[in-house]
């Protein structure tokens, strides 16, 4: 665990100097931008935070301590509209949302949680790239506005997300994450089966619901600011 704590502590340490460093090298706005900027952040904060903290809200738990989350559609959206700099400001307060529901309800695999870097680190990373391919998006203004286009970014952005989670618990808890996931012995077997599918099918109804909410809340909020 020694171990596991150092190349957080490190990995965390990088990226809160990348945090700050994105932060600095941000222009100066007039006072009635920048405080248009913090409207909108406390504004998606708050949305983050609310359904973070809500129970069966921002983080669905059908199965006792396995949740699947919809928070990921605030954090896609964020990124959708304002780049790699606030995707990940939102990326690392949906980690801390994830932080707090877990030491509320330590349970089964939500339990994992508990710790920083299984619940921050994967949404920084999932909140900044999400932010960095959209704002590459943004460069064609066409391919920025067709819906299919960004529900599709989308859906494999979620699917990131997942990875991204799934990858850091099997580096952090490699032998908890197989016995979960790879039970031994035919009953075994059959468990980890309907564990993996039930796990994939929750993947997917997260792809495919930031699919088609993103682009549209997108395209709302677009022409909303544009008037």
């Amino acid at each position: 665990m020694d171990t596991r704590r150092l190349i957080f502590g490190s990995l965390f340490v990088v990226l809160i100097l990348i945090l700050v460093l994105v932060f600095r090298s941000e222009p100066r706005y007039k006072k009635g931008a920048s405080s248009h900027q913090v409207a909108i952040d406390s504004f998606f904060l708050a949305i983050i935070f609310v359904m973070g903290l809500v129970p069966q809200f921002g983080y669905i738990t059908l199965v006792p301590g396995f949740s699947l989350t919809l928070l990921h559609i605030p954090v896609l959206l964020g990124a959708y509209l304002y780049g790699p700099k606030r995707g990940l400001l939102y990326g690392l307060f949906f980690g801390l949302t994830s932080l707090l529901a877990s030491m509320l309800q330590p349970a089964g695999f939500n339990a994992f949680f508990v710790y920083p870097w299984v619940s921050v680190l994967p949404r920084i990373l999932f909140g900044f790239l999400a932010g960095l391919l959209f704002y590459l998006l943004r460069k064609n203004t066409k391919i920025y506005r067709n819906g299919l286009i960004v529900g599709g970014t989308s859906f494999l952005l979620t699917c990131l997300h997942s990875t991204l989670v799934f990858l850091d618990l099997y580096v952090f808890f490699p032998v908890e994450t197989k016995a979960f996931l790879f039970a031994s012995g035919s009953f075994g077997a059959s468990l980890s089966g309907l564990v993996i599918g039930f796990v994939a099918l929750g993947m997917l109804g997260e792809a495919v619901l930031a699919a088609i909410l993103v682009p549209a809340l997108g395209k709302a909020t677009l022409r909303f600011v544009k008037r």
